[in-house]
């Protein structure tokens, strides 16, 4: 496939009097990596070279505050707010140059977004700021700027986009998205100002209005300035609608700003603003559309928060003039190297995003505590440490087990010149197959599949069918043993365990879900047990769920092993498709008719149905490992038969097995 079956994504493009060299945008992304005072690391510059390297057209580096304190939002955000930043920021564009690409600095202001600093913590108007959607949590109080404290911070944006000018950047970028201080005041629930700032939508625009004429008095009309804003914030009461926002795009024009951003959602509507494999992708990418075509604007839009997560989705967005930049944040983490791999005919190697959110968004404690990290790039935010080492001597290698861990271990050998063979008892793929088994509910994780069979072949790697024992791997004189048998299901104790309607998650996922019945009976609120529920009643079916977890704040704690985002999304489709949720319960018995169940008071509960689906966890797989010790010179264990985990590891272990055989 040559990179012109992408002629709109590869073609050259321009923002204000910049030229960029195609459309393909890496999107403002939080990292963490920067220096607990806003400063530019060493980490940070590897990480959006990187970007630049891969031959994206323009890098937008991450939200950074401009003042020291009030503006920030989490620790090791990047700073703007003083001249002393410069050097490091010059050195950040000199850094992207370098590789040829364009680069911007999204500017912004947390408001009330300081989850994790705590006060002061400003917005338009003082309120109690619910983050129930988001996690049970109390409110968190909320001062309202006065009057006379609006002036300064529309000089501390315009002194920011000055320092974005000095130190090299091709353009500035303005964040009014995501529940930052300017969508704050562009919002009518959070806006409830009597002054010229609030009230009527004119109103209400001010604030961002004023901040783009400020910042291009500042920077010059030929220097491009670009405007990021929430074209919907899904807020349940008095939310920003895309009317509003085609009306508030023709005036950002008006005003100055060379082209438009266009999310969606915010921090406390994650899972709107970061969609996960459970949603469609491209579900906020009308609101581009909208903007682009019915605001009767001139400038540039980006699409971007729509789940564009593969090249040939990008191309139809753009072909369709639907936008025309595509925005990529999360697929430019699980690859970098789009631009490069399209230019060179290859886009069968783009890594595929597949919105699993664990490590770029997780968490808020995991992020501020280790920074980002993608589940299927291992090199993410370690591209000075992980660099692919070279052969000092080439080895025979097994790779026993062709799930995602596998696979990379496979690849990366193979790469560096080792003789591997793969062994895979099943098909390739491993636990993806059950990971994707439902296209409805996850239909991501379909690509990174394609993706590493395509490399499998791609290096003519051997693949043996079948069982491999611990003689085959003796006596087929290996160096190295690279294991990946996954986990096994755990077994539960209880009366009933071994009926003909019991199922256990992995006899589901392997594709037996077509002999459940009407009613299906899901014992188990984990990720798995929540996916399955989903999965049967998006099938017409009548799905129950029990589960041993209760409820924090009001909230029930289904799915609370899943990532924060992809977490929202699943409670919101349950509760959506009408899914019976039951909380404190312990399964005891299984009948012929369903189950029974004891709750936190020690009382009896009967649920009835047809089949019986137990999500009870897994265990690891090691007999392989352990029989092989001793035997072959160099034994690695990787993945799910280490511990049951996530893709993540099992991809990052199968990279690290592979580079340091």
């Amino acid at each position: 496939m040559k990179h012109h079956q992408f002629p709109y994504l590869m073609s050259p493009g321009n923002i204000g009097k910049v030229t960029i060299r195609n459309r393909i945008v890496t999107s403002p992304m939080g990292t963490s990596y920067a220096g607990i005072d806003g400063s530019v690391t060493p980490r940070l510059a590897a990480f959006y070279a990187e970007k630049a390297k891969g031959g994206a057209g323009l890098v937008t580096i991450e939200y950074s505050h401009i003042d020291r304190s009030s503006s920030k939002s989490v620790p090791n955000q990047l700073g703007i707010y003083h001249d002393e930043c410069n050097p490091g920021l010059a050195f950040l564009a000199r850094a992207i140059h370098d590789w040829g690409a364009k680069c911007s600095v999204q500017i912004c202001h947390a408001g009330a977004n300081r989850f994790s600093l705590g006060p002061p913590i400003y917005g338009p108007s003082d309120e109690l700021y619910d983050l129930s959607p988001l996690a049970p949590a109390p409110p968190i109080k909320i001062t309202g700027l006065t009057r006379e404290q609006i002036p300064p911070i529309i000089k501390l944006f315009a002194d920011a986009a000055r320092r974005v000018k000095r130190t090299g950047f091709d353009m500035v970028e303005i964040h009014c998205a995501h529940g930052y201080l300017l969508s704050q005041f562009l919002s009518p629930r959070h806006n409830k100002r009597t002054d010229e700032y609030g009230g009527s939508l004119e109103n209400r625009m001010r604030l961002t209005l004023e901040v783009v004429q400020a910042v291009k008095n500042k920077v010059g009309a030929d220097f491009p300035v670009t405007v990021r804003i929430s074209a919907a914030d899904y807020e349940p009461k008095e939310p920003i609608t895309i009317d509003d926002s085609i009306i508030f795009a023709k005036k950002l024009e008006e005003a100055g700003a060379d082209a438009i951003n266009v999310s969606g959602g915010t921090d406390v509507y994650l899972h709107k603003m970061v969609t996960s494999m459970y949603q469609k992708r491209g579900c906020n990418l009308y609101l581009a559309d909208a903007i682009k075509n019915k605001s009767g604007i001139k400038i540039p839009v980006m699409a971007g928060s729509s789940g564009i997560t593969t090249p040939a989705f990008a191309e139809e967005i753009l072909s369709q003039g639907k936008a025309d930049f595509a925005a990529i944040g999360r697929p430019s983490l699980a690859d970098p190297h789009w631009g490069r791999k399209l230019k060179a005919g290859a886009p069968e190697d783009v890594v595929p995003c597949i919105r699993c959110n664990v490590g770029c968004v997780g968490t808020f404690e995991e992020v501020d505590s280790k920074g980002i990290v993608c589940s299927v790039n291992p090199r993410l935010g370690n591209e000075e440490i992980r660099t692919i080492a070279p052969l000092e001597k080439k080895k025979k290698v097994a790779v026993i087990g062709g799930g995602p861990g596998g696979m990379e271990a496979a690849r990366l050998a193979t790469i560096r010149g080792h003789n591997v063979t793969l062994y895979e008892k099943r098909e390739l793929g491993g636990a993806l197959i059950e990971a994707g088994w439902d296209p409805e509910v996850k239909p991501d994780i379909q690509f990174l599949l394609d993706y590493y069979r395509t490399q499998m072949k791609k290096l003519k790697i051997k693949v043996i069918r079948g069982e491999a024992t611990a003689d085959t791997i003796v006596n087929g004189g290996y160096d190295v043993a690279i294991v990946a048998t996954g986990a096994v299901p755990q077994k539960l104790d209880i009366p009933g365990i071994n009926k003909p309607h019991v199922y256990e998650a992995l006899q589901v996922t392997s594709g037996i879900d077509k002999e459940l019945g009407k009613t299906v009976v899901v014992v188990g609120g984990g990720e798995i047990g929540c996916e399955i529920a989903l999965s049967q009643v998006l099938k017409g079916k009548k799905v129950i769920m029990t589960t041993r977890r209760g409820s924090k704040r009001g909230e029930h704690e289904l799915a609370n092993d899943a990532p924060i985002a992809s977490r929202m999304a699943m409670l919101e489709l349950l509760k959506a498709n009408n899914v019976e949720i039951n909380l404190f319960l312990t399964l005891k018995e299984i009948t012929d008719e369903g189950i029974i169940s004891v709750d936190k008071n020690g009382s009896k509960r009967e649920f009835k149905g047809d089949s019986i689906v137990l999500c009870a966890g897994f265990l690891p797989d090691d007999t392989l490992a352990n029989a092989l010790m001793g035997k072959v010179k160099e034994v690695r264990s990787i993945g799910d038969c280490v511990e049951p985990r996530r893709i993540q590891h099992a991809i990052h272990e199968g990279w690290l097995a592979g580079n340091q055989i």
